[in-house]
């Protein structure tokens, strides 16, 4: 089976519209054509025009999750960009901490989530700083719009390179190691909490509430201009005033987008909720 280009434009431009990833053409011919060949094959597709007929009107949800899940990129590990948790924990959550009423949880939102490490580093130093879960509860919520790493982000199995960054006692006390695999510990499975989501539906991501820090790394250089702007406005208006950002260090808020403040905490570049934008 092949597909010509103009289908695969046809199903890019679709792909661009629903979840923002604009793919060029040179990935689309070599990497994603032989990937979504593979998905007709999978549910029995001889038709491009009925698939792709079935996928645009929604008559099949998992058909539609499932090509999504073909096209998004889940690569991390736990302490990916070690410094930005540190400023996490060191500066940013000790500021929270003072601003805010002592009976109010602190959120934190991790948008993609992908397979669910960076949401657990959080919650591992967290719990190794110490102080802070002793003061106050806390809010850990992940969200990808991947069906495939929400599955694995809950099952909490992960690959020797997942965890080559963590030092040996921490693996040991938040592990189960099991033929090469790391398994994370129930205790910590607890206190954190997943969820199939797309991060351009906005009435759902109004639904999970606002939060006072939302890491997205790494999303926002896969988008088209449109969709980056849509999505940063959206983040805008699920933070609380005083609420961070933390974006993947190759990533950068358009100079003419006033909603967010760049600072520089600790070793990162963090942006800060301009409460004058409203």
């Amino acid at each position: 089976m092949e597909i010509d280009a103009f289908k695969l434009k046809k199903l890019r431009n679709y792909l661009n519209d629903e979840i923002g990833i604009y793919v060029e053409d040179n990935k689309l011919r070599n990497i994603y054509e032989r990937k979504i060949i593979k998905l007709l094959e999978r549910f029995d597709y001889n038709d491009f025009n009925k698939f792709f007929k079935d996928l645009i009107l929604k008559k099949n949800s998992i058909l539609k999750q499932e090509f999504i899940n073909v096209f998004t990129v889940n690569e991390t590990y736990f302490f990916r960009e070690k410094h930005q948790f540190d400023t996490l924990i060191k500066y940013v959550l000790p500021t929270l901490d003072k601003i805010r009423p002592r009976n109010e949880v602190i959120s934190i939102l991790c948008a993609p989530v992908s397979t669910g490490e960076e949401l657990y580093s959080i919650a591992i130093l967290l719990i190794e700083e110490g102080n802070l879960i002793k003061k106050r509860d806390f809010l850990l919520l992940g969200i990808d719009i991947d069906s495939n790493v929400i599955k694995k982000a809950k099952e909490g199995i992960y690959s020797a390179r997942s965890v080559h960054k963590l030092p040996p006692e921490l693996i040991k006390k938040y592990f189960v190691e099991e033929k090469g695999n790391y398994r994370i510990k129930d205790f910590l499975k607890k206190v954190v909490n997943f969820k199939v989501i797309n991060i351009l539906d906005k009435y759902a991501m109004k639904k999970l509430g606002v939060f006072d820090v939302i890491f997205s790394r790494n999303m926002l250089i896969y988008f088209d201009e449109k969709s980056k702007r849509e999505t940063l406005a959206i983040f805008y208006s699920i933070l609380k005033d005083e609420g961070y950002l933390f974006l993947g260090h190759a990533e950068r808020i358009p100079s003419d987008v006033k909603l967010f403040e760049s600072l520089k905490i600790g070793e990162s570049f963090v942006y800060k909720k301009n409460s004058n934008s409203k």
